[in-house]
């Protein structure tokens, strides 16, 4: 059976969809199988890794096609994704109104031959991310050190404890060491959730924007950057 973990923060621009592809990356630069599964409609983790209009997508899933195999695409990092795009949202909203219908990621997925299967959940408290939430064992909560995207935090926790899941770590993103306001909200970050805590996070960095520029994960454009060096840092543990 996959390992299968969630990217989820209910506020975007958190560094969300920049995680879920450099770790996905990163597992798999550690010789896992690994599948990226795109949730979010705007399709973000797609187009970072050259994705930018697939024929099939995640859209297959939540149109009873699960079986359809040609949506899974390989990709020059090594990983394989199920992409997504503007179709997701309209065949989500049909497949919400079915009985169990939040299981049905979870159904599509649970035969798949991989070792790690990593999800970025869209940003918004909706049908596609309670599937995120339903589909995965582990969470990954991505957060830039400020008060709307702590808030995203929170709900994110609320959606993952009303699923009587509780195997989550959060990962401050986009930090700046010196700067004081964000400082005061790490320390209380580190107050609240102790060890759940990813410390001590990913640095700001602009090869982060390139790389998605270039449809290249930041690990594959910049082998040995600092921000690559992090995610890979990271990563390791949860081997």
């Amino acid at each position: 059976m996959s390992r299968v973990i969630s990217f989820i923060n209910l506020t975007g621009g958190v560094g969300r969809t920049t995680s879920a592809v450099s770790m996905a990356v990163a597992f798999s630069e550690y010789g896992k199988r690994v599948l990226l599964v795109d949730l979010d409609p705007n399709g973000g983790a797609s187009f970072s890794l050259g994705l930018e209009t697939p024929r099939l997508s995640a859209t297959e899933i939540f149109s009873g096609r699960p079986r359809a195999l040609g949506m899974i695409y390989k990709t020059a990092d090594r990983i394989d994704v199920i992409p997504a795009n503007l179709t997701l949202e309209a065949a989500a909203l049909k497949s919400a109104a079915k009985k169990d219908g939040e299981y049905i990621l979870q159904k599509a997925l649970e035969n798949l031959e991989y070792d790690v299967i990593i999800i970025d959940a869209p940003a918004t408290n909706s049908y596609l991310a309670k599937c995120a939430v339903v589909a995965a064992s582990e969470f990954i909560i991505p957060t830039r050190l400020d008060i709307l995207s702590m808030r995203g935090v929170f709900s994110a926790i609320e959606l993952i404890e009303k699923s009587e899941k509780k195997k989550y770590q959060i990962l401050p993103t986009m930090v700046e060491s010196r700067n004081k306001s964000q400082g005061l909200i790490s320390a209380d970050l580190n107050s609240r959730y102790g060890e759940l805590v990813i410390s001590p996070g990913i640095a700001k960095w602009g090869g982060f924007s390139e790389a998605v520029g270039a449809g290249k994960s930041a690990l594959s454009l910049f082998k040995t950057s600092d921000g690559a060096a992090s995610y890979r840092e990271i990563t390791y543990p949860l081997l």
